[in-house]
């Protein structure tokens, strides 16, 4: 069975073992919520509740108080890959560039920010504005040579005359 990383667990929260969950993304709020389960440290619990208090809680089958939260806080917390989990993991993977500038090394120029991420049906392309011009990039493996998340910069090899071409 194929899981998937959707965040970890942070803080117990009051004596009767519910932990906070930290999510890598909101859309992944709602598949947890229906979720049947989850796997903490590869083995799975069963969610008995969830509910809201200062965020997300869980209250886990096997997880009785403070203790046992305490032990299992900052653990990864993963699902079964299903459909509706694919898809909010591809929406949140696309979503999640918007707003990065690019940084192209052949020309030595950062473009940008992001403003949309166009799905095609080959690949990826990032919609940026030079100069009051749309121009598409295509966010292909072979030209990203870097990114850095926490300055939200992509750092990448263009192909020479790219942006030209939409500035002529």
């Amino acid at each position: 069975m194929e899981k998937c990383l959707i965040g970890k667990l942070g803080k117990p929260h009051g004596l009767q073992g519910e932990v906070r969950v930290i999510l890598t993304d909101e859309s992944f709020e709602e598949v947890l919520e229906h979720a049947p389960f989850v796997f903490i440290k590869g083995l799975p619990y069963q969610i008995l509740s969830t509910r809201y208090a200062g965020g997300l809680l869980l209250k886990l089958d096997g997880v009785e108080d403070r203790n046992a939260a305490e032990m299992i806080k900052g653990a990864h917390l993963e699902l079964p890959t299903t459909p509706e989990l694919e898809s909010a993991q591809a929406q949140n993977s696309i979503q999640a560039w918007i707003g990065f500038m690019i940084h192209d090394v052949t020309t030595d120029r950062t473009l940008g920010p992001i403003d949309e991420v166009i799905e095609l049906p080959t690949q990826l392309t990032a919609l940026i504005q030079v100069d009051n011009k749309e121009v598409l990039i295509p966010l292909h493996e072979n030209l990203i040579l870097d990114v850095d998340l926490e300055k939200r910069v992509m750092t990448m090899d263009l192909p020479v005359g790219l942006i030209d071409l939409y500035l002529q």
